[in-house]
């Protein structure tokens, strides 16, 4: 599929015409800035080639620790497994929204989340960012302010996880992949109910799947829970005490040694329901089966999972669910 693309700062596209009767063009635009607090902010903006009057879903999609939206899109010329939401965008009819985090101490972009002893976040509000984005957004495009749905992966996953604490209300749910809750956790935390997704591999070599130290203690990336008790955690936020149902996915991609194991949990009468997807033999990377990561990379993050597509897995849980 052919994806469009621009490339014009928010200051040139009110000159150049980046706004088409008052809604933004289709296709990926990327550096929208926003002066957010005193601080240059960035994000691209993918919209499909339908959009009309009629409001949309959107989904905004976290970079890791070190990435950037480049990455995300594959705009960098790298295999993306994220990529694959701009094709579901075409095809479902929704927006996608992939900021950009800020340098930390270590001088690599990422997002200030939740883990008060990960000592290489970065200090800004990133909440204040993404609130900032949203009303942006909003005013460019028809927007459904009851499908906004956020996602993302390792560090981007614990800021999305902040997202779901502090500001609850914006969102219809919520996925984390590669990520999990903070073990020593500095945010506001709320008893709002809220639908999340977890998808976590047991051979993670950097977030350890029965929790603790992320990456290398000398890296100052913190502590998490496991992955079970992040899980607890959002169980009794939503108050679900009901048992999982239980879905074992077909192994395709034998070589890949993974296989995946989903946990539903939904309360009772439907409402919120918490989610894990058990990547077992999986490492710190999204299970694909179109973007897989070559070997080296491989090294670093441990095994990638070929028998699911995340974005699909994730897509189909946000579907279900409206704030």
């Amino acid at each position: 599929m052919l994806l469009k693309t621009y490339k014009k700062p928010l200051m040139l596209c009110a000159i150049l015409g980046c706004l088409a009767n008052g809604l933004a063009l289709a296709g990926l635009q990327r550096g929208i800035t926003l002066q957010v607090q005193g601080v240059g902010r960035s994000f691209d903006l993918y919209l499909p080639d339908q959009t009309g009057q009629q409001p949309i879903p959107l989904v905004i999609m976290f970079h890791g620790h070190s990435g950037d939206s480049d990455v995300m899109t594959g705009e960098n010329n790298r295999r993306a497994p994220y990529k694959v939401w701009l094709q579901l965008a075409e095809q479902h009819q929704f927006a996608v929204a992939v900021p950009n985090g800020e340098k930390g101490p270590d001088k690599l972009r990422g997002w200030n989340d939740c883990r008060a002893d990960a000592t290489t976040n970065p200090n800004t509000d990133d909440v204040a960012f993404v609130l900032a984005m949203l009303d942006h957004i909003e005013s460019i495009t028809a927007v459904d302010k009851n499908r906004i749905y956020a996602t993302g992966t390792s560090n981007g996953g614990n800021m999305v996880l902040r997202l779901a604490m502090e500001v609850p209300q914006r969102f219809a749910a919520v996925a984390a992949v590669v990520a999990a809750m903070p073990k020593h956790n500095h945010c506001k935390q709320s008893d709002t109910p809220i639908s999340v997704l977890f998808m976590n591999g047991t051979d993670d070599p950097l977030l350890p799947y029965g929790g603790g130290v992320v990456g290398r203690e000398k890296d100052g990336r913190g502590e998490t829970l496991s992955a079970e008790d992040s899980v607890k955690y959002w169980l009794a936020v939503n108050r679900i005490d009901a048992k999982p149902a239980r879905t074992e996915f077909p192994d395709v991609a034998a070589k890949d040694r993974s296989a995946v194991v989903r946990y539903r949990y939904v309360g009772k009468g439907g409402g919120p329901e918490v989610v894990l997807y058990e990547i077992r033999g999986g490492g710190h990377a999204e299970p694909s089966r179109s973007q897989r990561y070559r070997r080296l990379y491989r090294r670093i993050v441990g095994r990638q999972n070929h028998d699911i597509e995340m974005a699909e897995e994730v897509w189909d849980f946000f579907q279900r669910h409206e704030r």
